[in-house]
């Protein structure tokens, strides 16, 4: 009896995932829940933590939790997430440590002068220190954003 082994083809998961979504970094020296808070506020958006999404990289002996917060917009299909990209010493995308926190925006509604206006939107929220659109193409790690 031969045993079939199912081989996930990776790169067409990642471009399936990553079709139609902009990447922004951001930087800000606050905790996740209370970027979140601000961002709601100043934006009037509703990011909640979904735990169901929280990504876990297993090192060695230890695990490390990425929360990701989630936000989808009523009007449109478009779907909003803020993830962590650090905890405790580890980091999501090890290649941009300076980067604390990655705002994910899928969906085709948002056009390139749609996110220059969330960025110059953003660059105003308080605790907010750092905004920058980000090329997926070029994160080497970007399997580790996939939930």
């Amino acid at each position: 009896m031969t045993i079939l082994k199912l081989k996930l083809d990776q790169e067409q998961l990642v471009e399936d995932f990553f079709e139609n979504t902009h990447l922004i970094g951001i930087a800000a020296s606050s905790r996740d829940y209370q970027l979140c808070w601000h961002i709601n506020r100043q934006l009037h958006t509703n990011f909640r933590v979904n735990n169901h999404l929280e990504i876990t990289i297993s090192k060695k002996t230890r695990s490390f939790h990425f929360p990701i917060f989630e936000f989808h917009e009523p009007t449109n299909s478009v779907a909003h997430y803020i993830y962590n990209n650090h905890c405790q010493a580890e980091f999501l995308l090890p290649e941009l440590k300076q980067i604390d926190f990655l705002w994910m925006i899928k969906g085709d509604y948002y056009q390139p002068n749609d996110v220059k206006k969330l960025l110059e939107e953003l660059r105003l929220v308080p605790l907010v220190q750092l905004v920058s659109l980000l090329d997926i193409r070029e994160i080497k790690n970007k399997m580790n954003l996939i939930f």
